[in-house]
């Protein structure tokens, strides 16, 4: 019976390492990846929108203030009426805008659903044994564009939530906190000196010993002659050991 037992214990290893490297699971995992990319996409797209849609609901605002001076300023019929086709357009990109916020926002929630489904399934395929790694917590080396600014960041993983602190040149300093959601990070950025000034999002690559976080910066506070959004990433320096 011990025999028995070791037999039935080494298939169910050897099958699970046979799921493992399956050409299944291989297209599973490429799949994902694909739509991790899809979504990054998005997340920019979105931001672009986002950002066109605030221009646009400025112009309408100050369009609308300004007509309502022009008439009571007793400007003629012909120059409201010039006035009345600029409000227009920009009414008319701002509803643009809102309808393609909207279908973006729809799709990264099909999307994310699509990607819980496939994570799920190559849970099962790989067995989905054993504490997952903790690819999180520990120093990075973290750059941000435009500018090229650069320095460390280190970060705690405590389930879902991410603590950490970091250190740009220029003598910037603060925390970080946020979340780790299906290989997705949104990191708030509290700078020492002036506050909550950005956010980050990003996702989680990982290959082999090669750790990274790479994603979208935007500001959160408006800041004349400054960044107001960009790229990062994040690269994990290995520790002794590792």
């Amino acid at each position: 019976m011990k025999h028995f037992g070791f037999i039935v214990f080494g298939l169910v290893a050897f099958t699970g390492v046979a799921f493992a490297s399956s050409p299944v699971v291989r297209v599973l995992q490429h799949d994902l990846e694909i739509q991790r990319t899809l979504q990054d996409e998005e997340l920019v797209q979105l931001q672009r929108v986002e950002a066109n849609f605030a221009d646009a609901w400025t112009r309408v605002r100050r369009g609308s203030a300004d007509f309502l001076h022009a008439q009571v300023e007793g400007e003629t019929a012909e120059s409201l009426r010039r006035r009345d086709e600029d409000i227009r357009l920009a009414e008319g990109q701002l509803l643009m805008d809102l309808l393609e916020m909207q279908q973006l926002r729809q799709s990264t929630i099909v999307r994310e659903s699509l990607m819980a489904v496939t994570r799920a399934k190559l849970r099962r395929l790989t067995g989905g044994s054993g504490p997952s790694r903790d690819l999180i917590s520990g120093v990075w080396h973290l750059v941000m564009e435009p500018g090229g600014h650069n320095g460390l960041m280190t970060l705690t993983l405590d389930g879902t939530l991410i603590q950490g602190t970091y250190e740009l040149d220029g003598d910037w300093t603060g925390s970080m906190r946020g979340t780790l959601v299906g290989g997705r990070v949104r990191l708030e950025r509290i700078d020492s000196q002036i506050g909550f000034v950005a956010i980050f999002y990003g996702a989680l690559r990982a290959e082999g010993d090669n750790v990274r976080l790479e994603g979208k910066w935007e500001a959160t506070k408006l800041a004349t002659g400054t960044p107001q959004a960009g790229g990062w990433v994040a690269q994990r320096l290995a520790e002794e050991g590792e």
